[in-house]
């Protein structure tokens, strides 16, 4: 066959369904980030009646029906850019980006840390306390989110931490577990008590 002259153009694959998936690949089926400035074929798959696969970005604004299923391509010229897909029918969890030429894609946001581990327990008897994840008996912490799991071992009090932000408490006739999420803030301080006993108090400081 006599030589064209040029080369063909480079192909990318878009897929939506089956199920809640979207992707844009490329020849060896990874997931695409980047490519370089210029014209793509893409095969596009649309395999669920219930979603449908829309491009856009500088330039370019295409899309399948959502009642529709196939095959079909699309000849597409790409600039320096960022390029968005999604599902038209739910673009917030049917999605996906890729960068062109000299753009690039924002760095994903830092996971939130975990919150540290505190546990807390009142009784059996006139007993309260507040200890970290190692065990040591709390004075002071460092400002943040905890995770703090109390054990309530009496029908005579209860366990309650109170301060700035924070408001949790277990019944004073209660007995079992009971887990919270709180935020402890700069410069305050806290108290653990009970409300049915007032000896049953401790404090801490939280820097």
């Amino acid at each position: 066959l006599p030589s064209s002259g040029h080369a063909a153009d480079p192909v990318l694959n878009a897929k939506v369904g089956p199920g809640f998936s979207i992707a844009v690949t490329d020849a060896n089926g990874v997931k695409v980030t980047h490519i370089d400035a210029g014209t793509y074929t893409i095969n596009v798959q649309d395999l669920s009646a219930e979603h449908n696969f829309d491009l856009f970005g500088p330039g370019v604004q295409m899309a399948t029906d959502v009642a529709g299923t196939g095959s079909t391509t699309w000849t597409v010229t790409f600039t320096d850019g960022i390029y968005n897909y999604h599902c038209d029918a739910h673009p917030g969890q049917m999605k996906g980006a890729f960068a062109v030429g000299t753009a690039s894609l924002p760095a994903p946001p830092k996971p939130a840390p975990k919150p540290k581990k505190l546990s807390g327990k009142v009784g059996p008897g006139k007993t309260i306390s507040l200890k970290s994840a190692s065990g040591a008996t709390v004075k002071q912490l460092a400002a943040g989110k905890y995770r703090l799991t109390v054990t309530d071992m009496t029908k005579a009090d209860n366990f309650h931490l109170i301060g700035p932000g924070a408001n949790k408490k277990t019944g004073v006739t209660f007995r079992g577990s009971a887990t919270w999420t709180v935020a402890l803030r700069k410069g305050k301080t806290y108290t653990v008590r009970s409300d049915a006993t007032a000896k049953l108090r401790k404090t801490f400081k939280v820097s």
